[in-house]
């Protein structure tokens, strides 16, 4: 964008300095026809002189025809530059109500009204081809100065400019908070959940425009709570279903033994540790031991990770210790709370098909549970980057590729009994004494492999939240860091990041 402005303040310059040439040259050539004029005026041989006076009626239509023209010039040259820096500021809000009064104050402020006495029609606004392309025109009309003199009374110039979004690929994975205070209210009778779900709607409407499919975008969804469930959305487990692999022998991290298989459920692309048990319910704990030792852990990590004791080739899937238990309380229950359950929504990996998106995050219903942020942000990153166990993301992209993650959330990091740390930070707020770190080790480790982080403060002002929030985003303000404080507002920043996302070129 900075490149782009740099060349239209050069070619605003270079405008000028071609308009001053031309007045130099005009004045040049009324010097000429002035000094003519007075040897004329004083030659002694009449008829010579009546031949020099009818000879000066053209050239003095040369000299205004040169001086209107370059008038002309100078607002064309204005008025291009006018457009250009309109088009580029209603590009940044393509998606905007207020897209076409921004690109009028542009126009304004680099266009002043009366500017030479011109009157201006415009600048007319179009959005074509689907919303790829913002076409922009206007047209100037000044009066002459001396070709009034041949009934040329005004002369009229116009400009144009393109802007078009840039070819690229786009993938991006929403990682939405569905803990229980997600069912609080949201202003406007809206739930917290029902304002992201119609939000994360209007961003995808904005993203793939009319298309039912687009090749270079494709958006994924993970659901989080204290847990994730890792399955694939919109399918069924079946214990019978599940496989062995057999894999280089490995030593299982949380039981120390040698190990020489991994076990996939039917309906996940996640291997696991051990055969999960038949009533599972698909969610997975963090990669974390309790032991003191920080190169140990494997929750910050994307995929296989080594550790001194032991090698992390998957992820330990919950069972009934880590879920509720009816008439009683859950194995990791502490101090006899019970346990947070695992989520009826699985992960929809990463697609081009508007609809199968927009029907994920249709059934975003149901919240519960506490909040585990580097559970919900760990995920997202395993479903956009290349390679098992999510592999839909482009491997050896055609084109330039841009990776990102909108991380929603109303709440700090929150322990409860058989959440994905099992609890080992403790239960409450002040769980986030050990969460916060965990989830800024991991936000480092994200934007260190070219993910941006798009973080959205929901309906919850605490300033705690908001510093760990600017800390996890890719820069610590808008577009990347956003407070909502409710649905509108929230709808509006999702309007914004799709703005962010569609990058925009000036192409004529």
């Amino acid at each position: 964008m900075m490149k782009k402005l740099k060349r239209l303040i050069i070619s605003f310059f270079t405008a000028c300095y071609e308009a001053h040439r031309l007045s130099v040259a005009v004045l040049e050539t009324l010097r000429t026809v002035i000094s003519t004029l007075r040897s004329t005026l004083f030659c002694t041989r009449g008829a010579t002189a009546l031949f020099l006076g009818f000879a000066t009626i053209p050239l003095f239509g040369f000299v205004g025809l040169a001086v209107d023209a370059s008038r002309g010039y100078m607002v064309k040259s204005r008025l291009s530059h006018a457009l250009d820096a309109a088009g580029l500021a209603g590009g940044r809000v393509f998606f905007s109500d207020t897209r076409d009064a921004d690109i009028n104050m542009y126009f304004d402020v680099n266009f002043p009204p009366g500017y030479m006495d011109s009157t201006v029609v415009g600048p007319l606004i179009r959005a074509v081809n689907d919303d790829e392309l913002l076409l922009l025109e206007a047209r100037a009309t000044i009066p002459t100065r001396f070709m009034h003199l041949f009934n040329i009374d005004t002369l009229t110039v116009s400009a144009t400019a393109e802007v078009k979004r840039r070819t690229q690929i786009i993938e991006v994975v929403m990682a939405i908070d569905m803990s229980g205070s997600m069912t609080s209210s949201a202003g406007g009778g809206q739930s917290r959940i029902q304002a992201a779900r119609n939000a994360a709607t209007e961003m995808i409407n904005i993203l793939y425009g009319d298309n039912a499919t687009k090749d270079l975008l494709k958006i994924g969804l993970v659901p989080w709570n204290a847990k994730v469930n890792v399955r694939r959305e919109g399918t069924s487990y079946n214990s019978a279903l599940t496989t062995s692999v057999s894999v280089p022998d490995f030593v299982n991290p949380l039981t120390g033994t040698v190990q020489s298989e991994l076990y996939y459920a039917n309906n996940s692309p996640v291997p696991l540790l051990s055969a999960p048990p038949s009533n599972w319910r698909g969610c997975v704990f963090n990669r974390y031991l309790d032991n003191g030792i920080a190169d140990d852990d494997a929750d910050i990590h994307l995929y296989e990770h080594s550790s001194p004791t032991g090698d992390w080739q998957g992820w330990e899937p919950v069972g009934p210790e880590g879920e509720p238990v009816s008439g009683g309380t859950c194995s990791l229950s502490v101090n006899g709370g019970e346990c947070t359950p695992c989520l009826n929504r699985g992960i929809t990996p990463l697609n081009n098909v508007k609809q199968t998106i927009l029907d994920a995050v249709g059934d975003l219903t149901s919240p519960t549970g506490n909040t585990n942020i580097p559970q919900g942000l760990g995920w997202a990153w395993r479903v956009l980057r290349p390679g098992a166990p999510f592999d839909e993301a482009e491997v050896a992209p055609q084109f330039p590729r841009q990776q990102a993650i909108i991380l929603l959330t109303d709440g700090e990091n929150f322990g409860g009994n058989g959440d994905g740390y099992k609890a080992v930070f403790g239960t409450g707020s002040g769980a986030g004494s050990g969460m916060n770190p965990r989830l800024l080790a991991l936000a480092a480790n994200i934007k260190a492999s070219g993910v941006q982080i798009y973080t959205i403060q929901f309906a919850n002002n605490g300033t705690a939240l908001q510093t760990l929030m600017q800390s996890v985003a890719t820069e610590p303000e808008s577009p990347f860091y956003q407070y909502a404080p409710d649905a509108d507002a929230l709808r509006d920043v999702f309007r914004e990041v799709a703005n962010n996302l569609s990058e925009l070129r000036l192409s004529k």
